[in-house]
């Protein structure tokens, strides 16, 4: 068990004893001259001697001096508290225990005593123990609701509930009746009592406190949550003709009626709510983001839902969490300026979140806004070096802003820091290639292919590793090249069946290797899914029937192929072969 709050040894000492450790020689003196303290001269100077040890730290040192003036003088209790303190703080948590019963039984009076006996009691796992010395110590400190929480707070971190309650419920027997400290049970209650305990709490708590809106909203919630939603209501509109402003009143109305069905008379209360100073922003914007899925789904809610936005904007536009709300909302609905300008606000009010960089590259993509995108995640990268995502982005804007060397090395710096993620290793290395290959370094860019499938298996990898394979490599030298393309091309046939564009792939791979049968058989197949007006899969068709020796059917299918965009230096030479 950690301690939270221990006192400086001079406040231990004035606790104690009434003395300042400065003074603790002609303190003691003083108090001898009046025949308080017949303490002789060897006992004063050891005291102020483990005064001096104390206030330099040295435990130990100061310990073997107490122990001498407890030898000396076994009857001081103000000895055997601060021993049992030095016991306390080195984690001698029995002994510490020890001493301070010795010195309760010396000084019955004084609770301080008490609270440190506790402590160790607790320390040992003892949490009655502490209860039973906690007791007298706060009932002797009636309204001091500080040190009864600490107390309480201490108890429940080392999970004993029953001597927390006990330990509460004490006080106000001995002290009087308070609505904090029973809000303050309550709240332990909540977390660990069944429903029916719970509302036996609430009841008797109303009973004591009639007038508390607080248990009375505690009361409606817990309604709620056993589905008397008649009962709950009744409780809410009570508490909203004595407080109508009160905005947590208001959310709760909110849910309710929605889960009444009647959505849309959660809105009057929302706007309420939202609009409330009693209201932390963090809830606002949580109950805000549940509300979302219905604006999402109904036209005229979303309306509203946008007005709700707006006051929230007003009220809290420096709270990163509404600012995101909004941008969020503003995507969604496709209005990429409006979101761009809430995201670079996000940034503004929250530069050290990587969430706000993301978000703003994000909507940069969308806005094909790349040169822009690569210097903002220029400096994001330089904020978060160790963040691979933003590489990612820095090299796309790179490479779509025509820097394809840059957008390269982006890519590198990303494959060297990413980590246990292989979706986002399988995309730094296919983007890697992309790049690789419009710098012409081919073999490296079928390496970062290689490196891609390794870490993922995509399918959109696998058939541009194909379909660039086939592209650059002939029989016979490049046939093991050819045959990988083959594999590559049929995997992801398997995984996507049906695709026209992976169908193409596959029957330009074939075409490669001279299978021109089965090339035609797929290319033809390819068409009928969607290819039959592309100009690379027409294109595609006529080389494979050249190669079965089709001439016309070649002829007509690259004049296809330039009817529909093909590129003519390319078909312009082959509908001309001899």
């Amino acid at each position: 068990m950690k301690r939270r709050g221990t006192p400086m040894w001079v406040w231990a000492c004035l606790a104690a004893m009434g003395l300042s450790s400065c003074t603790a020689l002609s303190t003691l003196a003083d108090r001898k001259s009046q025949g308080e303290v017949p303490y002789g001269k060897e006992t004063q100077l050891a005291y102020f001697e483990a005064q001096t040890h104390l206030l330099k730290g040295d435990l130990q040192d100061a310990y073997t001096q107490l122990m001498t003036c407890v030898e000396s003088e076994p009857e001081e209790h103000a000895f055997h508290y601060q021993l049992g303190k030095i016991d306390l703080d080195l984690e001698r948590y029995d002994a510490a225990e020890e001493n301070f019963t010795r010195a309760a039984e010396l000084a019955p009076d004084n609770t301080w005593v008490l609270y440190h006996r506790g402590l160790a009691r607790l320390a040992q796992g003892n949490g009655a123990g502490a209860e039973q010395d906690w007791t007298p110590f706060v009932v002797d400190r009636p309204g001091d609701l500080e040190s009864l929480f600490e107390c309480a707070d201490l108890l429940l971190s080392e999970g004993h509930i029953l001597p927390t309650l006990n330990l509460l419920d004490h006080y106000e027997t001995e002290v009087g009746r308070d609505e904090d400290v029973r809000l303050e049970a309550l709240r332990i209650v909540e977390q660990t009592a069944d429903p029916k305990s719970l509302g036996q709490f609430l009841d008797r708590a109303l009973r004591d406190f009639p007038e508390s809106d607080v248990l009375q909203l505690q009361l409606a919630r817990w309604f709620m949550a056993t589905e008397d939603l008649t009962a709950a209501e009744q409780e809410l509109n009570a508490l909203l003709n004595r407080r109508p402003d009160w905005g947590l009143v208001h959310f709760e109305l909110a849910e309710l009626v929605t889960r009444k069905g009647r959505v849309p008379d959660a809105l009057p209360h929302l706007r309420k709510a939202m609009a409330s100073d009693d209201v932390a922003v963090e809830r606002k914007v949580r109950v805000l983001l549940g509300y979302g899925l219905f604006a999402q789904e109904d036209e005229e809610f979303a309306a509203a839902y946008d007005a709700l936005l707006d006051v929230m904007m007003a009220r809290h536009g420096d709270e990163p969490g509404v600012v995101e709300l909004a941008c969020d909302w503003a995507y969604q609905h496709n209005q990429l300026d409006e979101a761009r300008s809430l995201a670079e606000d996000l940034l503004d009010l929250a530069p050290s979140s990587v969430e706000s960089w993301t978000n703003l590259l994000a909507i940069l993509v969308d806005l094909s806004a790349w040169s822009d995108m690569a210097d903002r995640a220029g400096l994001a990268v330089e904020r978060f070096p160790l963040n691979p995502l933003l590489h990612y982005y820095q090299g796309l804007g790179l490479r779509e802003s025509k820097r394809s060397s840059l957008a390269a090395d982006a890519y590198r710096a990303g494959l060297a820091v990413v980590l246990d993620n292989p979706v986002l290793e399988g995309a730094l290395a296919s983007a890697l290639a992309s790049a690789l290959r419009d710098l012409k370094a081919f073999d490296d860019s079928e390496a970062a292919f290689e490196r891609s499938l390794n870490a993922i298996e995509d399918v959109f990898v696998l058939n541009n590793h194909a379909y660039y394979l086939a592209g650059r490599h002939n029989v016979p030298e490049g046939r093991a090249k050819l045959e990988r393309a083959l594999e590559c091309s049929q995997r992801a046939n398997d995984l996507r069946p049906g695709e026209g564009n992976f169908m193409d792939t596959q029957a330009y791979v074939l075409f490669k290797l001279g299978r021109f049968d089965e090339a035609l058989a797929w290319i033809l197949d390819a068409q009928a899914h969607g290819m039959g007006t592309d100009a690379v899969a027409l294109e595609h068709e006529g080389d494979i029937r050249w190669g079965l020796e089709d001439e016309s059917g070649a002829q007509q299918a690259w004049q296809r192929a330039l009817d529909a965009g093909g590129d003519p230096d390319v078909l312009n030479p082959k509908l001309n072969r001899p």
